[in-house]
């Protein structure tokens, strides 16, 4: 796909997104989320199974285009070097650190839209020495999940768990942004929409303010029903990440499991009976509820 191919809406998300890359210290701006989603919207339609590939392409070529085009393109250094670090040395690294753990995914199911602009944001704030970054400190912070995870204590030591324990979860939604391009997109539009409208005494008891939920994701590891941490009641349909706290001591990321995520989207594909919006609608409220189940099993933070 070539840059003239893009419409002008196409254009400017394009445009606003490697000035965000060229000038920015990764603020995690929604609206780099937004312009980077519509972009990636347009590749995945050309390159459904290799999108975040043709991705890392496109942007060079987009740069070597709008460099001759707008003098404001011509000092294009930190964007050239944040997409390089971002791709070749946390992206490509990431998908090998974790390929036990994550052994059953592909990479086109891993890297959406959401979850390589949370790399560029983490490259970005390493800046500006951007030839320097370290491979390993870079795939440290981003790993920045683990979940329940119960750790034995001793008197002689304090014990961790293993680092290729730690991951980064998938996001599919992301405040100011709204959901990410992709298969749960509509389910995962709909259930914020009936979270933002469910009662606010609801709300309360299963201690939900939408007003700090600020990222959903998935998490892509596999799911062991059999394993004593994940057979607490409700936590199996997800969590809060209770390392994901914000300023005001609340939790802020919450961290679905994909077997329930998948669980929905096959009944609508198993049901072609059923209304397609009326699918959608149900796989949206079973999903709310069980945010809110396990929201009221987690507490506020």
């Amino acid at each position: 796909m070539k840059v003239s191919e893009l419409n002008s809406d196409e254009l400017t998300a394009l445009e606003q997104v490697l000035g965000y890359l060229n000038f920015s210290a990764g603020t995690q701006d929604p609206r780099f989320y937004n312009n980077l989603n519509l972009i990636w919207k347009k590749l995945t339609a050309v390159y459904p199974e290799e999108t975040w590939t043709r991705l890392y392409d496109f942007l060079f070529e987009a740069i070597d285009h709008l460099s001759q085009q707008n003098d404001a393109f011509t000092n294009n250094d930190q964007s050239r070097v944040v997409i390089e670090t971002t791709f070749d040395q946390l992206l490509r690294t990431y998908f090998m650190f974790h390929q036990d753990l994550l052994f059953h995914q592909s990479e086109i199911q891993l890297f959406n839209s959401y979850f390589i602009g949370r790399a560029f944001d983490l490259v970005l704030s390493q800046g500006p020495d951007f030839e320097n970054l370290n491979t390993e400190t870079l795939l440290r912070q981003f790993n920045d999940f683990i979940g329940y995870r119960p750790v034995a204590t001793l008197e002689s030591q304090k014990i961790q768990p293993y680092t290729h324990e730690w991951l980064r979860p998938v996001p599919l939604y992301i405040q100011g942004s709204g959901a990410c391009e992709g298969p749960y997109q509509r389910v995962i539009d709909k259930t914020v929409k009936l979270l933002a409208e469910t009662d606010e005494e609801l709300l309360r008891e299963a201690c939900l303010d939408t007003n700090n939920l600020k990222e959903i994701a998935f998490d892509p590891r596999s799911y062991d029903f059999d394993h004593p941490a994940n057979k607490r009641p409700n936590h199996h349909f997800g969590m809060w990440d209770p390392h994901h706290i914000d300023q005001q001591g609340c939790y802020d990321r919450f961290v679905i499991q994909k077997v329930t995520l998948d669980a929905l989207m096959q009944r609508q594909i198993d049901r072609p009976d059923l209304d397609a919006e009326e699918a959608l609608f149900e796989a949206a409220a079973v999903l709310a509820g069980t945010i809110l189940m396990s929201s009221g099993i987690n507490g506020w933070g």
